[in-house]
């Protein structure tokens, strides 16, 4: 099951499977962000997206409340080259290995819990986007909950300065390499810098129960998860991030406890090839 379209690269890090600088820097520090509401609600097991039709681009605070029971997040995937949100939904619902070069992952907010609301700040381009449920991917919950909005133009801006850095870097040809540090128990306002020309990245974190393996029995079991039972030492849920494009950057919040994590990236860069965490981006990290 290690499938790497779009969705299912998304789906692969938030399914029960797993469970057991850029951008920011180029505008002004005095750019004032937006302000951008998003909720989601269920009738039933269906959930739908409240969303304006269009809004100001730019530099986003984006607020994203839970109003359903299930866990809930928005990702938010942008059509570029003249092609339409229908575009993004046919070439996501694909199964092809590889990401089309005018689809850009442009972030968005961590799953939220029922009954709460999510923050992150982005820089968003002005164009037609997908909002995508990350909260609603897995293996057995179809597809996954979408909705549509058109951002405009508004000026990019630096992000908020917060405690903890996770940054995905490009170290070479399909070599990354994790750099981590600041986090601690609880919630984490986290700056997430996704780098690579070609690449796409998100940031999963799975407990572990017990002394964490090496890094090589790591890769070697990261390479299988999908096909079978997962390891017995990873201990929980992970938490997850939105996709990331190269080259961005973004505040978000990760909920973590005191224990050992394995941080890792599901996802392939856009021609295909290995996923990143057999690339590099695989590494334990202590909490406290």
């Amino acid at each position: 099951m290690r499938s790497s379209n779009f969705v299912c690269r998304l789906a692969l890090a938030a399914c029960a499977a797993f469970a057991v600088a850029a951008l920011a820097a180029c505008g002004s520090s005095s750019t004032k962000p937006s302000k951008l509401s998003l909720s989601i609600s269920e009738q039933g097991k269906v959930a739908s997206f409240k969303a304006p039709k269009s809004a100001k681009g730019g530099l986003v605070d984006v607020s994203f409340t839970n109003n359903g029971k299930a866990p809930h997040g928005v990702q938010f995937v942008q059509a570029t080259g003249g092609h339409t949100a229908a575009d993004v939904l046919k070439a996501i619902g694909s199964n092809s290995n590889k990401t089309p070069s005018w689809i850009r992952g442009q972030g968005g907010t961590t799953p939220v819990p029922g009954g709460q609301t999510g923050t992150a700040t982005v820089n968003l381009p002005a164009g037609n986007y997908v909002l995508i449920d990350s909260g609603s991917l897995g293996p057995s919950s179809g597809p996954p909950t979408t909705g549509q909005m058109k951002f405009t133009s508004g000026d990019t801006g630096d992000l908020p300065s917060t405690s903890a850095t996770v940054d995905a870097n490009h170290t070479g040809k399909d070599k990354y390499a994790w750099n981590i540090s600041g986090l601690k128990a609880g919630k984490n306002q986290v700056t997430f810098n996704s780098k690579g020309n070609d690449a796409l990245h998100l940031i999963g974190a799975i407990p572990v129960k017990g002394k964490a393996p090496s890094i090589a029995k790591l890769r070697s079991d990261f390479a299988k998860l999908g096909s079978g039972p997962p390891p017995p030492y990873l201990a929980g849920a992970p938490e997850t991030t939105p996709i990331l494009d190269g080259g961005k950057s973004q505040t978000l919040t990760l909920d973590l406890k005191a224990g050992t994590y394995v941080f890792f990236c599901p996802l392939t860069d856009r021609d295909g090839g290995k996923s990143h965490d057999q690339e590099g981006l695989l590494k334990t990290v202590t909490v406290k």
